[in-house]
């Protein structure tokens, strides 16, 4: 039993306690130690109760953890099951931007080709240029020098055009419409507005007095031209007043027209006027004439028309022989 003064363990049988010496009575002590041992019992079920009612709020506790940490756990999976879609979605994604990415390569590989061999064209362009500019220069040069001498040689010939039209003014002499007529007209040179179209100049019908607007102006059903040419009038029925024995004299002469508009003509060896066109345009029109020399020798050479024509005419048809000077 225990000593209710100092607590200790001392044996039942004792009447007093060896430690503190308080005289024990049994039936006090007895009763005392029952009241305590009740005391103890009911204070360890209260601790044991705590204990068991600690122990299952911990389970409680622990259980709602573990449930509360699965569901996380769930949540966690589902979340990872959706992660690793998304990524499978991404990684799918990220092999179709790599593929573009490496044909994007590939084209900027042909491209960066195509670019060098366009670079290497655009070199062989800039050196053809090049020369080309430079073969340019040198025919601008040349083309500069060529015009220089054409200048040159322009000055020269309007000095030229100068002397010969002095020459003309010299050594022609002016004639009349109406003695004009009387030398047979050569089919050279007939150059000039032409109305009509008849193959005889504006200016030339004004002096045969022929419609510049008609290519038969006497309606003779032949054209101007043709009657001039073989000694016709072209303006009415009849042959032009042909005279040889004063074209004779006009032979080897310059002849300026001085009641039209100032032409000149040549009477050449084969006793034909020759249009020389205005002093200006002699020089030119000279060098092309065959009948400077006075040995000149062609056969004779008939031109009638028509029975028409002759009927209307009392002179006979004109024959024209050259003639020496």
């Amino acid at each position: 039993m225990i000593c209710l003064q100092c607590k200790k363990q001392i044996p039942d049988d004792s009447s007093s306690c060896s430690e503190c010496g308080t005289p024990i009575v049994h039936q006090v002590q007895v009763v005392r130690e029952i009241s305590f041992r009740r005391y103890q019992r009911w204070i360890f079920y209260g601790i044991l109760s705590f204990v068991f009612l600690a122990m299952v709020a911990i389970i409680a506790r622990i259980y709602n953890a573990n449930a509360k940490m699965v569901s996380d756990l769930i949540a966690s999976q589902n979340l990872l099951d959706e992660t690793k879609k998304k990524l499978a979605s991404k990684e799918g994604e990220l092999g179709g931007a790599i593929a573009k990415i490496e044909e994007a390569n590939r084209s900027l590989e042909d491209t960066n080709s195509k670019l060098s061999d366009a670079e290497t064209k655009l070199g062989d362009m800039e050196a053809s240029l090049k020369k080309k500019e430079n073969d340019f220069k040198a025919v601008l040069g040349e083309k500069t020098e060529f015009d220089e001498k054409y200048k040159k040689c322009q000055l020269d010939l309007d000095r030229s055009d100068a002397n010969v039209y002095s020459l003309i003014i010299k050594l022609g002499k002016g004639i009349s419409n109406k003695d004009l007529l009387k030398i047979p007209m050569a089919d050279s040179n007939l150059i000039g507005d032409d109305g009509d179209g008849d193959g005889l100049p504006d200016k030339i019908e004004e002096t045969f007095g022929s419609d510049p607007a008609k290519k038969d102006s006497d309606g003779d059903g032949y054209d101007d031209k043709s009657e001039v040419l073989r000694g016709y009038d072209p303006k009415s029925a009849g042959k032009l007043p042909i005279d040889n024995a004063f074209t004779v004299k006009q032979k080897g002469n310059i002849l300026l027209q001085v009641e039209a508009n100032g032409e000149a003509w040549y009477v050449a060896g084969d006793g034909k006027r020759y249009l020389l066109g205005f002093p200006k345009d002699a020089f030119r029109i000279m060098r092309q004439l065959d009948y400077w020399t006075n040995d000149w020798k062609s056969p004779a050479k008939t031109a009638p028309i028509s029975a028409e024509k002759e009927a209307g005419s009392s002179t006979t048809p004109q024959v024209y022989s050259p003639v020496s000077l």
